[in-house]
This record gives structure tokens, C-alpha cells and sequence, in this order.
């Protein structure tokens, strides 16, 4: 199809020129929410030209896996849910866009629900002007509304303790609009669910509490950061599960996006250390977890997920130098992390009989005893010579979690096999045959 065919039909039912498309993509591709996402500006580019070029029809997931992502046919029935994926972020950058920076764009880019081919619109010079002219008075509504429950945010804002995570926002509540101050309740109610992380119920209703957040206030940063933890978490747990790199891949986007909006915020780096560490990156995430404690050394949340990145990528000596630290953290936020991943770090550097009051300590405060607690108690028993503890407790733990895939989820987690090889030895030498891996986790 020629050119002037293609503005022929896309003139027939937009009144809207290729060319015309063509600059309206390039402005979308330079704004924020586009500019640091090549995957996202790839697939728009795709789905644009191919429009351009009449080929609507053939515009699908399979096309989209294989023109812009490079996979193979072998591989489509696996990676269509990538394409799924990405083609919502793409519809709520493009939301956000036209609902901020491209609100007066003569043309409109959409990628309507339900497939993949976008839609072009001419915008409206009347509808333009009708904004110019409504502009000063939704403004003063939207002051109205901020004075009539301000008063109520700052109040309730003002009995949580602060931190640079989300604090910063929390000290001019005034400035902040109700969306925003509603998003930023929804990401500390969020923040509260994710642990433990091996408990899938709590980490699905914690995933909806920031996708919440994200509908929200798509312009505040938390609801992604928050969003990409969970999704990272998943994707580790259900590593065998082929949706796990899509998890993945959403994660991805998700904490980019928080840190195009947020590029120096404590939460949005720790996010992108997670998910890098998801990854295997394990240098990077190291930096940006630090980075990240740097910022707000006084976050609970930024701390935890430091110390499980610590603690996989075998930083012992540091998690054991940042106890005195993390226990006022824990005294002043509640969390019980800290205890689990310290237990852990004494027991990897052979102090079991610190590793058994830590656990005992922790469990004692109402920490979670599962399966991880268990087993690492388990062994540091076996190994401080406390045999008949140690075989008491590999039969509760055989009785009460039957096939949890501990070892496959370690060695999935840690950087290097041989805290694995010494956490599995102790183990089977009490009494327990652990499982291969392939049993999924316990929903409950």
C-alpha cells in the first residue's frame, strides 16, 4: 500500500494524515513515560507503522512476539503473555501522556482494550479551547476539595511515621492532591502485606493494594515500586511456573517507570535493586540497594530488602555488622526480616548457637515460624550438636510441610551454591529428604 493510499484510509476514519501520526508518535516517544523504555517505544513504533502501512488486521500478539521481540515460533505459545503485558503498560503510558504533557496534541494515539492495532484521532481545536477555558475553574474545585479534606490527610499522615520512602510528600500535604494522598496510603498499607514473603495469599492482595494505588495516581511512583517487589517475589517463588518471566518482564517495566518518576526516591531504587537482583545482577543491585539505604537509612522497608539481597549474594560480615542497626529498626517498625536474615548470616558464617537464639528470639516476638525458619533452626541445631532437637524438628517439618521445594527456591535465590549445600546437608543429616523442586507452594 502506498502512502497516499495509507492517508487515504486513515483520513476515511480519523481525517488524519500519516504524516500527522507519524509527528504525534514522535512526541509520544520523547516524553517521560516512553523516553527510557525501549521495549514500550519499540512496540509502539511497531504497531503504528503497521497501522500506517494497512496491515490492522494483522496486527496480534504472535506478530508482536516475533517482529519486535525476535522469538522464535517455538516460542509464541510461552511468550504471548509478554506481548499482553506490554501492551497495558503501553495504553497507560499513553494515558498518562495525553493526560499530562499531550494534553493539547492535535493528534491521539490510543491502543484500544481488546487487541493490539491503535487508533488515531484528530484532536479537537473547540475541545482545546473548551480546556483553556475550564482550566482556572477546575482548579479552584480541586483547591476546594483539597481544603475540605487536607485538614483529614495531614492529620492522619501525621500519626505514621515518617520516611524518606514516602515521607517526603507527607511534610506538604497541602500541595499534594486527594488522589495522590489516597495512593500514598494505599502504598503503606501495601508495604505491611508483603511479608512473609513465601506466603502467596498475603503477596496477591499486597500486588492489588498497589495496582490500586497505580489507578489511583498514575503519576506517583510507590504504586510501581511496590508493584515491581511483589512481582519480583512471585516470579523467585514460582520460578518453575512459565509465567515467571513475565512477572518478570512486568517488574521491569514497572520499576523503571518508578524510577522515571522518581529517580532519586529511596523506594523507587530499592525496587530496581530487587528486581535486578530477580535478575541475577547481582553487582547492580547491590549498588542500587545501598544507594537506596543511603538516601533513607532510617526506612524499615528499604532496610529489609537490603538485607535479603545481603543475604543472598552472601554479604554476611555486613548483615552481621548492621545488627545493632537492624534491631531498632525491627523495635520501631515491627518488622521481623531482620531477625530471619540474621539468623541466617550467623548460621552461614558457622555461629549456630547465635543462629538458635536469633531464631528462637525472633519466633518468640511472633515471627513467622515456616518452613525457611524451620530449616535453618533445624540445622543450626544439627550442627551445635543438638541431635535429638534437630531430628524433633525435621519431623515436625516433614509432617507439616510435606514437598516444599526449599532447596530449589535456595538455589534459586542465592547467588552461589554452597550456603545451599551447607543449609541441605545439615538437613538430610536430621532427617529430612528434601524435595526436587517441582511442588508448588503452600497456599496457606
Amino acid at each position: 500500500m502506498t502512502d497516499e493510499e495509507s492517508e487515504k484510509r486513515v483520513g476515511d476514519t480519523r481525517n488524519v494524515s500519516p504524516d500527522e501520526v507519524r509527528d504525534a508518535l514522535v512526541r509520544v516517544l520523547g516524553s517521560a513515560g516512553f523516553k527510557g523504555s525501549a521495549r514500550m517505544r519499540s512496540f509502539l513504533t511497531y504497531v503504528v507503522e503497521e497501522a500506517l502501512a494497512g496491515r490492522t488486521d494483522e496486527i496480534r500478539a504472535k506478530t508482536i512476539a516475533m517482529d519486535v521481540y525476535g522469538y522464535s515460533a517455538d516460542e509464541l505459545t510461552k511468550r504471548e503473555g509478554v506481548v499482553r503485558v506490554d501492551a497495558g503498560r503501553v495504553r497507560r503510558k499513553l494515558k498518562a501522556y495525553y493526560g499530562s504533557a499531550g494534553a493539547s496534541d492535535p493528534i491521539v494515539i490510543s491502543l484500544p482494550l481488546g487487541g493490539y492495532a491503535p487508533e488515531f484521532e484528530a484532536g479537537s481545536d473547540q475541545r482545546r479551547k473548551s480546556k483553556k477555558l475550564w482550566r482556572i475553574p477546575v482548579a479552584l474545585i480541586v483547591s476546594a476539595i483539597l481544603i475540605g479534606v487536607g485538614g483529614f490527610a495531614a492529620t492522619f499522615l501525621a500519626k505514621r511515621p515518617s520516611s524518606s520512602g514516602i515521607g517526603a510528600e507527607q511534610t506538604t500535604i497541602y500541595d499534594v492532591s486527594p488522589a495522590r494522598v489516597e495512593a500514598m496510603n494505599l502504598c503503606s498499607a501495601g508495604r505491611d502485606v508483603m511479608f512473609p514473603v513465601v506466603n502467596l495469599p498475603r503477596l496477591k492482595p499486597a500486588l492489588l493494594i498497589f495496582e490500586t494505588a497505580i489507578e489511583r495516581d498514575p503519576h506517583y511512583y510507590c504504586g510501581y515500586a511496590g508493584a515491581a517487589q511483589v512481582e519480583t517475589m512471585l516470579a523467585i517463588l514460582q520460578f518453575t511456573d512459565p509465567a515467571a518471566e513475565e512477572m518478570l518482564a512486568t517488574a521491569d517495566e514497572n520499576s523503571a517507570y518508578a524510577l522515571e518518576l522518581e529517580p532519586d526516591a529511596a523506594w523507587a531504587l530499592s525496587s530496581r535493586a530487587w528486581l535486578e537482583f530477580g535478575l541475577g545482577n547481582y553487582d547492580k543491585a547491590t549498588a542500587l540497594s545501598r544507594r537506596a539505604v543511603n538516601i533513607a537509612p532510617n526506612d524499615p522497608h528499604i532496610a529489609e530488602f537490603d538485607a535479603l539481597i545481603s543475604l543472598y549474594t552472601l554479604k554476611f560480615t555486613h548483615i552481621l555488622s548492621e545488627s545493632e542497626r537492624y534491631e531498632k529498626l525491627a523495635q520501631s517498625s515491627g518488622g521481623l526480616v531482620f531477625g530471619n536474615v540474621l539468623g541466617a548470616a550467623q548460621f552461614h558464617t558457622g555461629d549456630f548457637a547465635a543462629a538458635i537464639r536469633t531464631y528462637e528470639d525472633t519466633i518468640a516476638r511472633g515471627g513467622p515460624f515456616g518452613p525457611i525458619s524451620a530449616a535453618y533452626l533445624m540445622a543450626a541445631r544439627w550442627n551445635n550438636g543438638e541431635q535429638i532437637e534437630a531430628r524433633r524438628l525435621a519431623n515436625l517439618y516433614k509432617k507439616t510441610w510435606p514437598g516444599f521445594p526449599l532447596e530449589a527456591l535456595k538455589r534459586r535465590a542465592f547467588k552461589e551454591p554452597q550456603p545451599v549445600d551447607a543449609l541441605v546437608n545439615a538437613m538430610k543429616a536430621a532427617g529430612v529428604s528434601l524435595n526436587s523442586g517441582e511442588a508448588d507452594l503452600p497456599e496457606d
